[in-house]
This record gives structure tokens, C-alpha cells and sequence, in this order.
């Protein structure tokens, strides 16, 4: 006889074994030194593997269809992030102006508690040096663009700015009156939480395995246990609220639509909303 298919799980011969039954084709099961294996007479053995691979393709787990790939923009939107970064951090060195933009663009957390709300923005395109730079840089770009392939620059950038504010606000109300803060990494993590939840509310089906359902979630976790602490200049509270609400804003992406996503105006609208919102936190800040 001829083993016809192999498995370590018994009951995925026994599926194959009912198609062999149900085709009148003589069958035994059998217990091997690795596994299941499922055999046939030998002159039964082509038309038994003819009749599985067509089971195999009919039975195949297909993942329910998530928002197509929409690709415009997601190029443009991360030069545009890294020119913003490196542009305000020439700003912040040099003291452009005659003015003290870490102080004046901060999260300090007195300050925003009496009203001075535009510094959640700003303060997430400052950094304390190269280095912090850098970081904020290379993950920023490699997040934002995966998320602005599947939302679109404009709106995936958005969705950035608006975690990382919501991020360091939440923060605010968390931490002591004395601290304050700098750094893109808040967006950042926001990113992460985004892409983490996004992904598995659009990418979920009930035939997947149970990994491949709850992976997007197991990567955007591990990602901040893995990057999200560090040294005591870590604000790893803020990298938390940053991941919980870009989590959150996931969640209601996801449930929006691709429809909405396709938009060019939308993308447009999107990203101009970012620009302009974060011009006006810096024209405010410099104004006081």
C-alpha cells in the first residue's frame, strides 16, 4: 500500500480518510514513527492524491479580505516626518530665533494642566540629542510606513500625531507636577499600537489558527516590552499611554472602512489636519 498523506494530527487523517471513503476508495489508517498516514492500494494511490489535493484546495482557510493595500503617500508621509524632526531639532540646538524651543515646546506637566495644551504636540518633535534623534527616526520611519501602506500617509500620520498627543496628555495626568518631557518616541509607540490592533481587527478569521489571529496583537506587545524601556531617561509611562491609545484609535480605524481609506481627499484632508495642527502648537508655543 501507499501512504498518500502524513500528519503528526490524527484528526486531520481522519478528515482525509471520510474523502476516501465518500470516493468509494479502499483506505487504511495507520500509526507511523512520526505521525498519522493515511494509505491506499497502490493502484489507487494517483487518484487518491488527484482527490486530495482538490479537497486541499477547496478546503483551504481563507482570511476574511481587511482594507486593501493603499500605498499613496506612505513614501511621502515618512520624508515628511523626518524632515520635521531633523528641521526642529537644527531649531532646538542652534536656538533659532533667540529662542529656548525645549522649554518652550516641552510636556511639563504643570504647565499643560494650566492650559497649555499644544505642548503634547510639540513636544513630540524635540529630542535631547543625536541619539534620541536617531532612534525616534529609524522606528518612527519603519512603523509609519508600514502604517501608511495599509491607512495611507495622510491619514496613517494623523492617526500618529493624535496617539502620541493623546499619549503624552494621558501621561500628564499620571505623572508627578515636576516632570516633563521631549521625544517623538510617544507617536512612536503610538504607531505600534495602531498597527497592533488594526491588524487583528482587520485581519481576523475564524479558520485561521489561532496565532496567526492574535499575532498582530503578540508583535505590537512584544515590540513594547522590547523597545518601550530603557535607561532612567526612559519615559516608559508615556511609551505605554502612547501604545494603549494608538491601540484605541486602531480599533475605531478599523471599524471605519476601507472605502474611506481610498479617498485621495481624505489622504489630503488628513495630512494637511496633521501639518496644520502642529504648526499652530509651534506658533502658539513661540508666541507666549
Amino acid at each position: 500500500m501507499a501512504a498518500v498523506y502524513r500528519s503528526l494530527r490524527q484528526h486531520e487523517c481522519d478528515e482525509r480518510a471520510l474523502v476516501m471513503l465518500a470516493l468509494g476508495i479502499p483506505h487504511e489508517l495507520k500509526r507511523g514513527w512520526w505521525g498519522w498516514q493515511l494509505h491506499v492500494d497502490d493502484d489507487d494511490a494517483a487518484e487518491a492524491r488527484h482527490q486530495l489535493a482538490l479537497y486541499e484546495s477547496e478546503n483551504a482557510p481563507r482570511s476574511r479580505a481587511g482594507p486593501a493595500v493603499v500605498a499613496t503617500g506612505a513614501r511621502l508621509g515618512v520624508v515628511i516626518y523626518v524632515a520635521v524632526l531633523s528641521g526642529l531639532f537644527l531649531l532646538q540646538g542652534r536656538s533659532f530665533g533667540g529662542i529656548d524651543w525645549t522649554s518652550a515646546g516641552r510636556v511639563d506637566v504643570a504647565l499643560i494642566r494650566a492650559g497649555e495644551w499644544w505642548r503634547v504636540l510639540t513636544a513630540l518633535t524635540l529630542h535631547i540629542d543625536v541619539g534620541h534623534l536617531a532612534g525616534n527616526l529609524g522606528f518612527g520611519a519603519i512603523f509609519g510606513a508600514l502604517l501608511g501602506r495599509q491607512l495611507g500617509g495622510g491619514l496613517a500620520w494623523l492617526a500618529i500625531l493624535l496617539a502620541g498627543g493623546l499619549g503624552n496628555l494621558i501621561n500628564v495626568w499620571i505623572q508627578g507636577p515636576q516632570h516633563w518631557s521631549v521625544g517623538a518616541s510617544t507617536a512612536v509607540f503610538g504607531a505600534v499600537g495602531l498597527l497592533a490592533t488594526f491588524g487583528w481587527l482587520t485581519g481576523r478569521a475564524g479558520d485561521e489558527s489561532w496565532a496567526r489571529r492574535w499575532f498582530p496583537l503578540i508583535a505590537g506587545a512584544w515590540v513594547l516590552a522590547w523597545l518601550g524601556t530603557g535607561d532612567e531617561r526612559t519615559d516608559i509611562v508615556a511609551h505605554l499611554t502612547g501604545f494603549l491609545a494608538g491601540g484605541g484609535l486602531g480599533l475605531l480605524l478599523a471599524a471605519v472602512g476601507p472605502a474611506i481609506y481610498q479617498r485621495r481627499s481624505v489622504q489630503l484632508l488628513a495630512g494637511g489636519v496633521a501639518l496644520v495642527g502642529l504648526s499652530a502648537g509651534w506658533f502658539i508655543a513661540i508666541s507666549m
